[in-house]
């Protein structure tokens, strides 16, 4: 994980997931977000057929899940070679680890990939994102949401450089 700059975005934005966004398209429907986006897009390395933006805003309640799945989890293929930058702005932010271990095996399906992060990070020193920070990571860095603590607005960027995951421009509310 490395925090790239601070970025703060103080416009708010109703419930809305989208997933896959091409960068163009995401721009013009969310057109608030373009300048944030385009930050972001700043720090994705050239020469990736895709690039990509996922977005979520919902109310945080306790007991809610920020993500999917609150396990810690990679994002994409393991083996892949995807770039991403992460923004998050109000509570129950994403969890990182302090310091990025280096696995010399991990299971190829996601469910015993999410088993063997549980059992192998367990106790691990853990690191919430900071507020409004663009932070840079890759396919092989393990992370996880949260069962929501506080009450509150959540903002959720995520930016993706990538050779296989295509557009798909997804959306619904939350």
């Amino acid at each position: 994980m490395k925090i790239f700059e601070t970025f703060p975005w103080a416009a708010t934005h109703e419930p809305v997931f989208a997933k896959d966004w091409k960068f163009d398209s995401f721009c013009k429907r969310f057109s608030d977000f373009a300048g944030l986006a385009q930050r972001m897009r700043d720090h994705l390395p050239a020469g990736y057929k895709h690039y990509l933006l996922d977005m979520m805003v919902h109310d945080c309640k306790p007991g809610v899940k920020t993500c999917g799945d609150v396990r810690w989890h990679f994002d994409g293929d393991y083996d892949g070679d995807n770039k991403y930058v992460l923004w998050v702005k109000g509570p129950n932010r994403t969890e990182f680890l302090e310091e990025i271990p280096e696995f010399s095996e991990v299971p190829e399906d996601r469910e015993s990939q999410n088993r063997f992060l549980e059992k192998t990070l367990a106790g691990a020193v853990v690191r919430t994102a900071p507020d409004q920070a663009l932070i840079g990571y890759d396919s092989r860095v393990p992370h996880r949401g949260i069962l929501c603590k506080d009450t509150g607005r959540r903002v959720f960027l995520r930016a993706m450089a990538t050779n296989y995951i295509k557009p798909k421009n997804i959306l619904r509310e939350v």
